[in-house]
């Protein structure tokens, strides 16, 4: 079952990180040295925490028939890899490669130099406090972590319940949300954003098990929190205090916006919403390195033509948007639609 609504938030997300890294990028002094639409984008970066509440939700949602039974785990497991994996180790692949080549501003991008950081840079796996080749790439170890829990559900019920929640008391110790650097195996697996996959679980029960009529409210209600919880932030009250408000905000936001879809009050036939939605991966894992290209080249044609800083800033964040959904198109929807097609011809797809 696939929700429009959450592939458009999801959508959404994606630009609202690539927003906030263009602004930050846009102010080095290799770029134009300016701050451009910061009070818009300054806290972009709250679509990883959507993200996390989401895949909560999303994971819930496509494998609440799997929970108890042991004979799903392989269909699991092989669904998570290859919805994550083969994508990932292509463009972490060509990146690398690229980096090798002197491609890139020099000293911005630190291969790995040991095995062990090969191995956590390839299977997504925290053992040190390395910065992945590819920066989003950071987030995608808490993912695993949040898939690997959610595979005892599959395997035993009760074990799932007793782990998950032994995870979560773990986590709720307050940590700094680091920006995508300085992250240790403590910080990573024990840090409190885990506790967004909980808020999503819980929406979707929310969701599934709430008053339609009530549930259409919890979208309006999300609204009103992200908002205050922003408002309190932008007067002081640090993030590690606000977290879970967003956190809570975002839950109430997608079980709401579930609630209408079904409902069908929900506007899902957008497609370049939609497009954008399921190039989010894509989108996600690019964008930085698209937005500092064309950020270049735009910089380069003011030069010749005149073009003013926003001018600029508008078209590298549309043309990052376009190449994340042309390698969405292209690369990660074939490849995965192989991978699929591959699994199915394998003993193992029946597991």
């Amino acid at each position: 079952m696939q929700l429009h609504a959450l592939q458009q938030a999801r959508g959404f997300a994606a630009m609202a990180v690539l927003g906030y890294h263009l602004s930050l990028t846009m102010t080095l002094p290799r770029y134009l040295g300016e701050e451009l639409f910061s009070n818009f984008t300054r806290r972009g970066n709250l679509g990883v925490d959507f993200f996390f509440v989401l895949s909560g939700f999303v994971i819930a949602l496509a494998h609440r028939h799997d929970i108890g039974n042991p004979d799903q785990l392989g269909r699991y497991l092989t669904r998570r890899f290859v919805r994550v994996f083969p994508v990932y180790w292509v463009y972490v692949g060509i990146f690398c490669a690229l980096v090798a080549m002197g491609f890139g501003t020099p000293g911005a991008v630190v291969l790995p130099d040991t095995v062990g950081r090969w191995i956590s840079t390839a299977f997504l796996v925290r053992l040190d406090s390395l910065e992945f080749p590819i920066a989003p790439a950071w987030s995608l170890v808490n993912e695993m972590a949040f898939y690997l829990v959610f595979a005892l559900f599959i395997i035993n019920r009760n074990v799932g319940r007793a782990v998950f929640a032994l995870w979560m008391l773990a986590c709720l110790p307050i940590f700094q949300h680091q920006d995508g650097s300085g992250w240790t195996p403590w910080t990573t697996y024990f840090t409190s954003l885990n506790l967004n996959f909980l808020v999503g679980i819980l929406a979707f029960h929310c969701w599934t098990n709430g008053r339609p009529s009530v549930v259409k409210c919890a979208f309006p209600a999300g609204l009103a929190l992200l908002a205050a919880a922003y408002a309190l932030e932008s007067e002081g009250m640090p993030y590690s205090q606000t977290q879970i408000a967003y956190a809570i905000a975002f839950g109430l936001i997608i079980a709401g916006a579930a609630s209408l879809e079904s409902a069908g009050q929900w506007p899902s036939n957008v497609r370049l919403l939609n497009l954008i939605g399921d190039a989010s991966y894509s989108i996600y894992l690019t964008h930085e390195a698209f937005l500092g290209l064309l950020a270049k080249v735009m910089i380069r044609v003011s030069a010749y033509v005149s073009l003013t800083p926003k001018v600029i800033y508008v078209v590298v964040f549309a043309g990052t948007i376009a190449c994340g959904c042309l390698l969405h198109l292209f690369v990660e929807r074939p490849l995965i639609e192989a991978c699929r097609n591959f699994n199915r011809r394998q003993p193992l797809a029946q597991v």
